[in-house]
């Protein structure tokens, strides 16, 4: 009984897939040198009905894995961290959005020292900037409307 009950979860997975694979089917797929606006929603559908059809099936032959009990504090950390990024990349830039989100979830992380939160901040920022502002053109401030 165990073992159906983990399987459970597998086949939501799935349903969830298979409930998007039927509202894309009014989309046409195209061709893999030609996409047409259905060909992501279809694909990934699909890649989802797989993964939740693997899912279950592994519960099912080898049993439901123990699952880790919630993490309350890293829930409300990653929470806390989408919703500044989300409120400030506007007005405060991609440097001082991204060093606050990262030291959010810096401070959740037990083994992260603030060196290491720091220089990660600098460097994803940096790499952000670089490629979505500069490689893609995308209007991203590096700094706050200020300091330009």
């Amino acid at each position: 009984m165990k073992r159906i009950k983990g399987a459970t979860g597998g086949l939501f997975v799935s349903l969830i897939g298979l409930v998007f694979l039927l509202g894309a089917r009014g989309l046409t797929i195209g061709a893999p040198l030609n996409m047409g606006p259905g060909m992501f929603p279809v694909v990934l559908s699909c890649l989802t009905i797989v993964t939740g059809l693997a899912i279950a099936a592994n519960d099912i032959l080898r049993g439901m894995p123990v699952l880790p009990r919630l993490d309350l504090k890293a829930v409300a950390g990653v929470s806390i961290a989408i919703a500044v990024y989300a409120l400030l990349i506007e007005r405060a830039g991609i440097l001082v959005t991204t060093c606050l989100a990262i030291g959010i979830l810096g401070s959740i992380i037990p083994r992260m020292s603030w060196k290491e939160t720091g220089l990660l901040a600098l460097g994803l920022s940096l790499f952000l900037w670089l490629v979505f502002g500069m490689g893609l053109g995308m209007p991203l401030k590096l700094f706050p409307e200020g300091l330009t």
